[in-house]
């Protein structure tokens, strides 16, 4: 893959505006970022991130956490994903691989519990590179990553388990990937940098056999180079891209004609806008303002706090 194509491809999730909660990204080295998107972790806020959120805001009464389940919003964005799921206290770990998915979901917390997930997304494409398989075998599901990953991760997993803080674990599973990279080789794949940068550069606009005729191949050759690499169809995957393009321009907060959004983003009219919209927020465009809006207050009210939640 080219490091390029994350110019032009920037996936969102809505994360970040629960107060009982802490999310946090960082991108990987140089050598990595034509296939690793960034590092992320989250979890409960524990109560120094409790207090040092309260010394930065006027209003601590927000920040008493709440003694029940929360949730959040998880999007499709054509991405894969390491899970490393564990308990500082208790030392217990669940290593997972989540394959591309093409739904919204909910992921949901305990308040209070001490659980963390540490996490690498690979950019679309990308952790083809590092297991080798057919993307698609994965699809849709969470699969133990010992039983897929071509060399033995236990021993990392262990190591992220004992790490200080998230710098740390970064550069644990920074240092392994790149060395993984190397002992596995490169193939890179033209075509597939080819096919990207079309869907990307078109907002996911592009029918399937426009990108054929482009490329001078046949329509089953690119649906079986997706189903490889990126896990779903050419065709959902563009729907996805547009999905997010749509989701970015919703996260401007310049003020939106939704007929115009529609026009531009190559939706025959606003209710095919929304109806197409919904499949993949899991709410309509009009819901994920108002979100955007709530996380945008957040930020701006908190300008210490905000140094906590992403770095």
């Amino acid at each position: 893959m080219d490091p390029l194509l994350h110019s032009l491809f920037r996936p969102i999730q809505v994360n970040g505006c629960d107060l009982s909660t802490y999310y946090i990204e960082q991108k990987p080295s140089a050598a990595l970022r034509a296939y690793v998107a960034c590092y992320w972790e989250s979890g409960s806020a524990n109560r120094v991130v409790a207090e040092n959120l309260a010394a930065s805001c006027e209003d601590t009464a927000l920040l008493s956490l709440p003694q029940e389940e929360t949730m959040e919003r998880v999007l499709p964005d054509g991405c894969t994903d390491i899970l490393f799921e564990y308990d500082p206290v208790s030392k217990r770990q669940e290593l997972s691989y989540c394959g591309t998915f093409t739904h919204p979901f909910v992921s949901a917390r305990q308040a209070g519990s001490e659980t963390r997930i540490f996490a690498v997304r690979f950019f679309p494409g990308g952790a083809h590179y590092f297991h080798g398989m057919p993307t698609h075998l994965f699809t849709g599901g969470h699969f133990r990553l010992e039983d897929i990953w071509p060399e033995s991760i236990a021993f990392i997993g262990e190591r992220i388990l004992e790490a200080q803080d998230f710098n740390e674990r970064v550069r644990i599973m920074d240092e392994y990937l790149n060395q993984l990279l190397l002992r596995q080789g490169t193939n890179d794949c033209d075509l597939m940098k080819n096919l990207l940068h079309r869907i990307f550069v078109g907002s996911g606009s592009m029918s399937v056999k426009e990108l054929a005729e482009r490329e001078a191949i046949s329509e089953r050759q690119i649906n079986r180079k997706f189903r490889q690499w990126i896990g779903i169809s050419p065709k959902k995957f563009s729907e996805v891209v547009r999905f997010q393009s749509v989701l970015r321009s919703i996260q401007s907060g310049d003020p939106l004609d939704w007929t115009e959004l529609a026009l531009e983003h190559s939706f025959f009219d606003q209710a095919h806008l929304i109806r197409d919209f919904r499949r993949f927020y899991g709410d309509s465009p009009l819901t994920a303002a108002k979100d955007f809006r709530k996380l945008s207050d957040f930020y701006n009210t908190r300008s210490k706090a905000s140094a906590i939640l992403k770095i």
